[in-house]
């Protein structure tokens, strides 16, 4: 169980305080709940996630050598492109909102790559695709400039020299 006052990762809200956690009637039981904020939105959003529940997986940050296996990790990662674009579209959905974090790099490096390949034939990225790329960097960039103490905008640095930092 979590504190007051503990940073974890919401599957969709990213990185979030839990403010308070206490025992509300938000249907026909009462239950207890971590009440929680964003830490993107300056606590202008409020989530409720009951303490007991199996649906909504809330989960400590990571901690630096965790994020390092990772990054290593997601090279090993096969995601390959989907020239269907609804097979596309639910495939990388379903990656991106998974925690799996080593895939969700994998899917970025993925999209990043054609995008840079559409660019360079002068052929456009789909908004589709853009929209997930966006997405899964802001998940990976939020999770590990906060873990790691350093600006979202450092981050993708950060994740290029441990990709082509030589094995310990």
């Amino acid at each position: 169980m979590f504190q007051i006052g503990s940073i974890v990762m919401h599957p969709s809200a990213g990185v979030c305080n839990i403010e308070d956690i206490r025992e509300e009637k938000l249907t026909e039981k009462k239950r207890t709940y971590y009440i929680m904020h964003p830490v993107s939105d300056n606590g202008n959003t409020t989530i409720y996630v009951p303490v007991d529940t199996d649906k909504v997986h809330i989960r400590k940050l990571m901690g630096k050598d965790e994020i390092i296996n990772i990054i290593k990790h997601s090279t090993a990662e096969k995601i390959e492109w989907i020239d269907n674009t609804n097979l596309r579209k639910a495939a990388y959905s379903e990656i991106l909102h998974s925690d799996n974090t080593s895939r969700i790099i994998a899917l970025i490096t993925v999209l990043h790559t054609k995008k840079e390949r559409a660019l360079e034939a002068g052929k456009k990225f789909s908004a589709f695709d853009e929209k997930i790329l966006h997405d899964a960097e802001k998940k990976i960039h939020q999770e590990f400039s906060h873990a790691l103490s350093m600006q979202e905008e450092e981050i993708p640095r950060f994740i290029i020299t441990q990709l082509s930092a030589e094995p310990v």
